[in-house]
């Protein structure tokens, strides 16, 4: 059946001669649509492929490829062969213009028209976001996406870009964690006042590489130009991770580089008056140790696995009793006890001495 626009300007027999059309009257050339509208198609590829389906020449398909890539509209795994695959395509189509607002509208259409038939675009690895822009844009993505938690550690200048975006995220309920780069007084000034009640603030004096981890499930490492050696002028790039036995690494540098070592801003008490859902699990065992601190045994809600040899599904309820940090600070759980009695012993991802490995904690400090 036939999908007709609001104008009625999609309704032809060939979609995808229609999308490149499209897409060469927002400023692409005509090899630049056909790579990317085949690429659409396909997920993800390699560049011999999308030159085979597109019909563009091989000998201008590393350019054309390079050149979308610039432009933000498609994302880079190194390796053997390279592989590309489109970025989300609204994101995509408003990067490239914010202008043509009736010809993006028709454009998605024909591509909810022909994608979905290639590969799965989350393929659980590693991709390169390159240049500044493009950086920042998917840390808005990822930032507006975010169901649960957010740990972030970035210099105040990035942190200001994405505000309005991570204040969206807050006002959804996601938990943030948030270590602070200080490179401008005021700047991180505004960003502690905005931010401090409603987030678990931390400032840090020395700059590092930033990171933004969603949800446990995806993360984003940014090395921002201030920090490149030497005054060779380069292009900023940013590593997006999407291979979950890979995040616990960039979860322990936020916790041992970024976390531990910067400042505590908030007023914890004020944040922790109210349900807190957790992904990043030391931060859980931290926020509920200082609730124990001061004798409030705190309701959790728990979704998560039970270690046997099925490896079964749990979703527990009750009190935490007891919260544990080795000295080190290698080694950290929580002990429940359930509503019918029972104890569990419980562990972050990849946990070993634990009962139930948690993947989701929600803290009810007054329940």
């Amino acid at each position: 059946m036939k999908r007709e626009s609001a104008q009625g300007g999609c309704a032809m027999k060939n979609p995808r001669k229609m999308l490149i059309d499209r897409l060469t009257k927002l400023g692409l050339s005509i090899n630049e649509a056909k790579a990317y509208e085949t690429l659409i198609e396909l997920g993800v590829a390699a560049p011999l492929e999308i030159a085979s389906a597109s019909g563009v020449p091989v000998s201008k398909i590393y350019l054309i490829l390079s050149e979308l890539e610039r432009k933000g509209l498609i994302e880079v795994q190194h390796g053997r062969p390279k592989l590309y695959r489109p970025v989300e395509p609204k994101r995509a189509l408003r990067l490239l213009t914010e202008e043509y607002l009736k010809i993006e509208k028709e454009a998605l259409e024909l591509i909810d028209r022909i994608s979905g038939i290639g590969r799965n675009l989350n393929t659980g690895t590693f991709w390169v976001v390159k240049g500044k822009r493009n950086i920042v844009d998917k840390i808005r993505y990822l930032l507006d996406n975010a169901q649960y938690s957010l740990a972030i550690a970035a210099p105040d200048k990035l942190i200001v870009q994405v505000s309005n975006n991570l204040q969206n995220a807050i006002e959804n309920n996601v938990n943030v964690s948030l270590v602070i780069y200080k490179t401008n007084t005021k700047t991180t000034k505004y960003l502690v006042d905005d931010f401090r009640r409603d987030a678990m603030v931390k400032v840090r004096e020395i700059l590092a590489p930033s990171m933004f981890i969603v949800d446990d499930h995806k993360a984003l490492t940014y090395i921002t130009a201030t920090l490149y050696r030497g005054i060779k002028r380069r292009e900023e790039i940013a590593l997006l991770v999407e291979d979950e036995d890979f995040l616990p690494v960039f979860s322990a540098y936020f916790k041992y580089t970024a976390w531990y070592s910067s400042k505590l801003v908030s007023d914890v008490d004020e944040f922790l008056s109210k349900p807190r859902t957790y992904c990043i699990y030391f931060r859980a065992v931290e926020d509920v140790a200082h609730l124990l601190s001061k004798g409030i045994k705190p309701f959790a809600r728990v979704q998560g696995w039970h270690i046997t040899n099925t490896r079964e599904k749990v979703v527990l309820e009750g009190r935490i009793v007891k919260a544990y940090q080795s000295p080190d600070k290698t080694v950290y759980n929580l002990t429940l006890v359930s509503d019918n009695g029972k104890t569990y012993m419980l562990g972050g991802k990849r946990c070993v001495i634990e009962d139930v490995e948690t993947e989701i904690i929600t803290i009810y400090p007054n329940r």
